[in-house]
Order: C-alpha cells, then structure tokens, then sequence
C-alpha cells in the first residue's frame, strides 16, 4: 500500500524530513502541508503492487481489478465493525487535552491525524481482526462449558490471545517491508510507533513469514520448548500489580533483576495499549480484573514523560525518581541479607542517570560492579539511529557509607578507576557513546561510598557534577593527554575510538552529548569539514578531503585540527618555507598541545595511511621546524621593532 494518492515511481516520494515531491512535476510540498492535510483527513492510500511466491522467489505484479473489488468488498463488510476508537496517547489526542501537554518520543503518528487506534488499520485488516477476536471469544464460550476447564482454558486463551497480538503487529498500516531481504518487519522494531508511507499487507492466511499460521507455529514451537527436557524449571509465578509496593505473596529473593524504565526514552504503557485495545476485546471474559480500564494505567509509570503532568518536564522528572526508589526499595526488601540486586540500563542523558542514581542511593543501594553488555538486536528499523548499542548492568548492594569525603580526593579516585574501567571496556570492543556511558558505574562505586562529596569550602557536590567528573575522566582516558579545543578533541577522540572507518552519523552526537559538548558541536564540526557525510554514515575527514578548504587553518580562531591539517599540506606540498612561517605566525612551534595532537594522531591512525605518513614526517623534524620557526619568529620581531624605531 502507498499512502499518498500519487503514481508510484522507483525512487519514491517521500523526501529526507518527511517532504513529498509530485513524480509529475517535481514540485516538493513541505512536511507542515503533508501533516496539515493528515489532520484534515485528506490522505489517503492506494495499492501499488502484489507479492506472489513463485519456485524462483518472491515475485512482483501490477495490481489487477480483482485484487481492488477484493479490497473494496472488504471495504464494505468493515462498515458493520467497529474498529477500536480509543484515542492514542489520549493527553495529548482526545477532545480537551492540553495544548502545552508536549510532543510524544515514541509515537508521532497522531500528527498526522492518525489519533485513533482503529486508524492504524485499514479496513480490510480491522476486519480481519475483528473476526479474530470473535472467533476467540466463541472458543472461551466453548470452553467454559466444559466441565473442569478451569486454569486450564484460561492459560489457552491467554495464548490465543497473545498470538493475535502478533498478528496486529503483522496486520497493521504501520508495518515495514524490508526491501533487502524481502520479508515484513514489525512496526515496533524500535520501541516506538512511527508514520509508514508504504506498508506490506500480510496475507494471513497464507503460510509464509508474518501469516496467521506461521506465527501460529512460532508460538507453539516456543511452548514446546520452555516445557521439555533439560528446559523444564519450577513453575514461573506472575504478578500483576505496582513494583513500588509488592504483594506480601512475593516470595524471598536472592537475586533480583529488572530494566527499569529508561526516563523519558520509551512510553512503554502509551505503546502497550497498541494490544490492550485488542486483548481487552478478547480476554476481559477470562482476566476481568486486569482489563478492567479503557486502556492501560498509567498515573503511576516510571517514567519521566510530561504529558503526563500538564507538560512539566521538571514534574515528570520529580515522579520518576520517586517511583524508582520506591520499586528498588521494595526490591531491596525482599531480598536475602546477602541478596544482589542486578540494575539494567541504556541511556546517554545525564538526567536518566541522576535520577537513577539518586533512586539506587534514597533506596539504601549502591553500585559494586558494571558490566556493559550488548543488548540491542540492529534490524531494518534501527540502522543508523541515535541510541546506545549495549545497555549497562550494575549490581548492587545496600548502601553503607562513610564519613564525607573531598572533592579533590574523589576526583582522584574517579580518574583512576574509569581510567581502569576504559582500557577493560576497550578490551571487551566498546566504543562510541557506549564507552563513555559504561565508565558512569565505576564512577558511581566510588562517591556512592561517601556520604557526601564536600568542595574545600563545605559545600555538597551532587551527582550531576560527579557525573561530569566521570565523563572528563573517560574523554581524558580515551584521548590521553590531549587537552586542545573542543573540535580538535572531538576529532581525536573519534580518531581513536573508530579510526577512518564509517560509522552512524547519529553516532557523532552521541559522542559530543555524551562527552560534555553540546549537541550543536558536531554541527560545527560537519560545517567545518571534520566530518564526511554520506546520508546517514560518517567518516572521520582526512586531509584530501579537507585541502581545498580555503584559508585552512589561517584563523587565529582556527581549531589546532584546522592548522595541523594546514601544516601537513604545506609538508606535502614540500613548502617547507611557507610550513616555518606558518608555525612561527601562529606561534605553534612551542604549543604543545598542537604537538600532542599530532602524537596523537600518529598513534591512532592507520599506519600506511598518506595522513599517518605525512604526520609521521612532521614529528620526525620536529625540532629542526622548531629551530627554524623561532629563528623566523624572532627575526620577525627584531624587523617589527627596527620599523617602529
């Protein structure tokens, strides 16, 4: 299906931004006009193609008068089915929600009109998943009739219903089709619920990947397993209720293990109702209690969103911490004397971690170890975007702290074990952002052991500048004893954590948030050519491609990266002259963190490499260029005295 009422063309039309050009004429209608019109309803969708299996593969045909009556007829039987008319994120969609209420991380189909949870079907899917759910509850009826059924017909529609909601995920507009390996991709691939422009719509009867029948299979190959052989452990026991106050019923534990809410990342309850809607429909015979609202409860989430709290990031922040410490105190009290506490968790911003942390120590915890550990599956939905690759587990003990403890002495402590921790997490393969937010635990194992932190003056230092403590001392463990501008360092850094290889352009912004810089940094740094960016990919810029930049170098304003790159051209060049000058007009000769730079670079590029060459010459006449470039300096000054006299 294609959603806009256009011919089709091979490369599309939807432009980067979410601008639509005419295959016609080529004129661009801007994003702010193709919402306008989703909110005016005046969208719509046409079928461009059909996928057959052939012995060869799939294969690809125009579509035919047959396949459009078959819509259309399904068109009309949809009229008598009433699709699910809750709103999405009803803060922010339904009639009197506020204004200032703020935009939606994880959903953003709604500003396309897309307010509704029916609307993220087309008619022929919301009937086949209305007859779905009615076929469910003849079966519980059925059921139920017979004698001793009991736990045993409701465990069976308790897996019916969970395998269709497998088939919404697959019978839904939002749906992706992976055009490389020529199979449908779920909507949720990304933990979020984003605006599809061209969608695959599964045949659910048939027998091939996303089917009824093939997801069917998946399910019960899934039960066979977890119930045979050496997989068969003790009954697992669930409950549904508030981690902040744990029924007396939970058992003692010796390890308790959760991957809490990541702040305000994920709106995991506003993403959930894309299957309450649909299991409340099937299962409100069988579990009354547990589907008793409209649609999930959410006052009491742990997160930090806003539209939960009238728009107010500061209030959102406030109750999330709160609900943290509450769940992690009630899992440091049903834990054993000698009982650990495994902490999961996969976030870049320095709030999420504060407020985390403030969480683990009002929670009468602290951190004792850190293992980062790759976690995150990249799929078609998540290639080259902005998130961490691996999440960070902390174990934890309970919290015993000592007398108050200086600044300068926990700064010392910080540096040497994140110094430690960088060249171990280096080991483990590491990199990026990841690296960086990997070095915040070992961080935390040493100031959690304090009571306070205390500047020379008696003033408290809070966790957000111990954080930036731990940050400084992983930059400064990755890039040595580089200490130039701020571009000079982002370009060393990235030097050194990947080298001239492609990376995620995302990626950039994750090392300059994560590392201190603000988020406009590698902006910078691609205006100035630091960065060479092909779409969604990034490399490292290297001399050839920075040359022809006019005046390279020449600012006294100029980055330490600009006039070494400046220099190295007067090298190849072989301007040995006008290379003396320039060190001696910018004063470089002696700078040592120019000098260091080039060290720097030297032991990470790749050897072989014309930079790693050219910077390899450089330092090898240091020296002589030192000598000549202050004879050059000198006589400069001596020829600006002579004039003036």
């Amino acid at each position: 299906m294609n959603r806009l009422t256009t011919n089709v063309r091979t490369d599309g039309t939807m432009l980067g931004g979410g601008d639509c050009q005419c295959p016609f004429c080529l004129q661009t209608t801007p994003v702010e006009d193709v919402r306008r019109a989703g909110l005016e309803g005046k969208l719509g969708e046409r079928m461009v193609a059909v996928i057959t299996d052939t012995p060869e593969g799939k294969g690809y045909r125009p579509v035919e008068p047959t396949d459009l009556a078959a819509f259309e007829e399904a068109k009309r039987l949809s009229e008598t089915v009433e699709g699910p008319s809750e709103y999405i994120v009803p803060e922010i969609n339904a009639p009197g929600a506020l204004s200032d209420a703020g935009a939606h991380r994880s959903i953003s189909v709604d500003i396309y009109g897309l307010k509704k949870w029916a609307n993220l079907f087309n008619p022929r899917q919301l009937l086949v998943m209305h007859c779905f759910i009615g076929c469910l509850n003849e079966v519980t009826d059925e059921l139920r009739k017979m004698p001793s059924s009991g736990d045993l017909a409701d465990a069976l529609m308790l897996y019916l219903a969970l395998w269709l909601s497998k088939i919404s995920t697959r019978c839904t507009s939002l749906g992706v089709w992976d055009t490389v390996g020529e199979k449908f991709q779920s909507p949720f691939g990304r933990q979020s619920l984003a605006m599809t422009w061209d969608y695959p719509e599964v045949n659910v009867f048939g027998e091939l990947t996303a089917s009824s029948i093939s997801l069917l299979e998946w399910t019960s190959r899934y039960l066979a397993h977890e119930s045979s052989g050496s997989t068969l452990l003790s009954p697992t026991i669930c409950y549904c209720g508030d981690a902040a106050t744990m029924s007396d019923r939970v058992a003692r534990a010796d390890v308790v293990v959760t991957d809490p809410p990541y702040f305000d990342a994920i709106a995991y309850a506003d993403l959930a109702d894309f299957f309450y809607v649909w299991l409340k429909r099937g299962l409100h015979q069988v579990m009354p209690p547990v589907f008793s609202t409209p649609q999930t409860p959410k006052t009491e989430e742990a997160v930090a969103h806003r539209h939960r709290h009238g728009g107010s990031r500061e209030k959102g922040k406030a109750h999330f911490q709160r609900k943290l410490s509450l769940s992690l105190r009630e899992a440091n009290r049903i834990s054993v004397a000698s009982g650990v506490l495994a902490v999961m968790f996969a976030h870049q911003s320095t709030d999420a971690w504060v407020s985390l942390i403030n969480a683990l120590f009002e929670a009468g915890s602290t951190v004792k170890a850190t293992y980062p550990i790759e976690t995150e599956l990249t799929g078609a939905l998540k290639k080259n975007v902005s998130a961490l690759a691996s999440s960070i587990t902390v174990i934890c003990r309970p919290r015993q702290v000592g007398a108050a403890a200086s600044l300068r002495e926990v700064r010392r402590e910080i540096e040497k074990v994140v110094a430690q921790s960088v060249h171990r997490f280096w080991d483990y393969g590491f990199r990026g952002a990841d690296l960086i937010v990997a070095c915040y635990g070992p961080a935390v194992g040493v100031f959690g052991q304090y009571e306070r932190v205390e500047r020379a003056d008696g003033t408290r230092v809070e966790v957000p500048e111990l954080l930036e403590l731990a940050k400084e001392a992983a930059l400064k463990a990755i890039a040595g004893e580089f200490t130039g501008d701020p571009l000079s360092r982002l370009y060393f850094v990235w030097a050194n954590l990947y080298g001239t290889s492609e990376q995620a352009w995302d990626d950039a912004r994750l090392v300059a948030q994560v590392g201190g810089d603000s988020e406009n940094a590698v902006e910078v740094a691609k205006g100035r050519g630091l960065f060479q960016v092909n779409g969604a990919t990034c490399r490292l810029a290297l001399l050839n491609d920075r040359a022809a930049r006019p005046r390279l170098g020449e600012d006294e304003s100029a980055p330490l990266i600009d006039q070494l790159h400046r220099s190295l051209l007067f090298w190849k060049e072989e301007r040995r002259p006008d290379l003396v000058s320039f060190l001696a007009i910018h004063g470089l000769f002696d700078h040592s963190a120019f000098w260091k730079l080039a060290q720097a670079l030297f032991e990470v590029l790749p050897h072989g490499c014309e930079d790693w060459k050219l910077v390899s010459a450089l330092l090898g006449e240091r020296e002589t260029l030192r000598l000549e470039a202050k004879r050059a300096a000198a006589l400069k000054d001596k020829t600006l005295f002579d004039g003036k006299i």
